[in-house]
């Protein structure tokens, strides 16, 4: 794996000395998104009204193309905490690298491959429902993350042929500071077909946590664009190496456009582990209403039923805001959200 991921970063920083220099505009861009939404959240014994900023987001992106076929990329994005008026810096998608005929190379903090497969079949990404409620091992289980972002990435994507992409990420130190002995090395790959309305992958993920273990997964994932008005999705994710032993997750989901209107709904099922009554079940609802690409305006009601030993959550994944579980206890949100692209 090793001799591999350096072969091929070797391969591209070859190709750039020996192509001629030009020189090019710089393409400067600024981005972003803010999502906000008003939600009564209920852990099944308390509930309350909340504001939840939900990955929302400022994105600067610069490219130049700096030899024939070669272009230099860089991307810095942060977190905006609009309900509370504060945000972190560089912490989401952030990286350096060079595009050309041989794919893309960069390094940074970002995505990894098998985080992409979960986005790409979500319906309710960054809302109450969001498929990382049931993905994810819930709170207190230690080293059971898979859309987590990989610290020191080097990543590597292959030019699409025939509508199939390769990633490969590999991350030497999972971690913050220097290593001399790469501990929490991390891995995660993928191999996606995107064509004709069709998009369907395989991911692995596998890394080291700080308990020394090395949780990994498999993911599949598939959409289809039935027509202009109709899509579904399914996810199937396998996790092994777990703290309280293996679980097996899947969901499926639709949407269907009608006019500026889009209803979306889908489902996510948690099987148990080694733990008896372990397992959880997630349903999701809502509704769209559409004002172009900029501003998105919804409703959504979702509702998680946690087996006697389960602690899953409905309003976790990509907010900012979120609901804290009790075990054997259901957990419902309901939601009214705004999202603004700029």
């Amino acid at each position: 794996m090793k001799t591999i991921k350096t072969s091929l970063l070797a391969a591209a920083v070859v190709s750039a000395f020996a192509m001629p220099a030009m020189a090019s505009d710089i393409n400067v861009k600024i981005s972003g998104r803010a999502h906000l939404s008003l939600d009564h959240l209920d852990n099944g014994v308390d509930s309350g009204l909340n504001v939840s900023s939900n990955s929302s987001r400022l994105r600067f992106a610069a490219s130049t193309e700096v030899a024939e076929g070669l272009t230099a990329v860089m991307q810095l994005e942060q977190n905006i905490r609009f309900d509370e008026g504060n945000g972190s810096f560089a912490t989401r998608d952030s990286f350096l690298g060079l595009r050309g005929d041989f794919g893309l190379v960069r390094v940074g903090f970002f995505d990894t491959p098998l985080k992409v497969v979960r986005g790409r079949t979500d319906m309710f990404g960054d809302r109450v429902g969001d498929a990382r409620n049931i993905t994810n091992v819930p709170t207190g289980a230690a080293g059971a993350n898979f859309d987590n972002r990989f610290r020191n990435g080097v990543h590597y994507r292959s030019p699409a042929m025939n509508g199939f992409t390769f990633d490969l990420q590999y991350t030497p130190h999972n971690n913050t500071g220097t290593t001399v002995e790469n501990e929490r090395e991390s891995y995660s790959t993928s191999l996606t077909y995107n064509a004709n309305g069709l998009y369907a992958a395989a991911a692995y993920e596998s890394y080291e946590n700080a308990a020394g273990d090395n949780p990994n997964a498999l993911r599949l994932g598939v959409s289809y664009d039935v027509s202009k008005e109709f899509k579904v999705a399914a996810l199937y994710q396998a996790a092994r190496n777990l703290e309280n032993g293996n679980r097996n997750v899947w969901g499926i989901g639709a949407s269907y456009k009608i006019e500026d209107y889009t209803l979306r709904g889908q489902f996510y099922q948690a099987g148990k582990n080694d733990l008896a009554d372990s397992g959880a079940n997630m349903i999701a609802v809502g509704v769209d209403r559409n004002f172009g690409r900029a501003l998105t305006m919804y409703a959504v009601y979702g509702l998680t039923s946690n087996d006697d030993a389960a602690a899953f959550t409905i309003a976790s994944g990509g907010r900012d805001t979120r609901l804290t579980p009790i075990a054997g206890e259901n957990s419902a949100g309901f939601s009214l959200g705004m999202i603004y692209n700029f």
